[in-house]
């Protein structure tokens, strides 16, 4: 387990928050001892009560105290969700697939029976709708299809016969290959 596998675990992510808010908490303690201290032991030590000094530092405490605590309850209430949620596990966003499985699953669905895949041939993943984008690279700007997953461009969009690599059929209809 590398130290990127250790950063990207909810584990880690736990503990981080629950260290915070134990530390958090621990200097809320302390700096009310210490407004303590100044409130109560100072003055028989011969301070005198003035607002030109107490007015800073009240304004001081409680900015202290907000900054604070309203980070330590927002990572409360992220950990409690968290612990709540515990039983969602995260599903990836993509993945790569096989573009046979994919095409007998989706003929098998009645539901989908008229939808046209693609299989992007840089990352081999499988998508309905390519991405359509502006392409201004050659000065003359044109539209392209574009892979939603790792930018590889298909084709011209707004040209009759496409000149890509890529090949839309119709799931119902037999691949023929050049």
């Amino acid at each position: 387990m590398g130290l990127r596998d250790l950063l990207s675990n909810s584990g880690f992510a736990r503990v981080v928050l629950i260290v915070w808010l134990v530390s958090g908490a621990f200097v809320l303690f302390l700096m009310n001892e210490l407004n303590g201290i100044v409130h109560g032991e100072l003055y028989d030590y011969g301070l005198q009560f003035s607002f030109n000094w107490a007015s800073p530092y009240w304004a001081f405490l409680n900015s202290i105290y907000i900054c604070l605590a309203v980070p330590l309850v927002l990572s409360g209430v992220v950990l409690v969700f968290g612990f709540l949620n515990k039983g969602y596990s995260e599903k990836p966003v993509s993945k790569k697939v096989d573009t046979k499985s994919v095409n007998s699953k989706v003929r098998s669905s009645k539901e989908n029976q008229n939808h046209l895949l693609a299989n992007c041939p840089n990352c081999k993943r499988v998508f309905g709708k390519p991405l359509v984008m502006l392409d201004f690279s050659d000065g003359k700007t044109k539209l392209v299809n574009v892979c939603p997953y790792c930018n590889y461009v298909l084709g011209k969009a707004d040209a009759k016969e496409s000149d890509s690599d890529i090949g839309i059929v119709d799931l119902d209809e037999k691949v023929v290959r050049k």
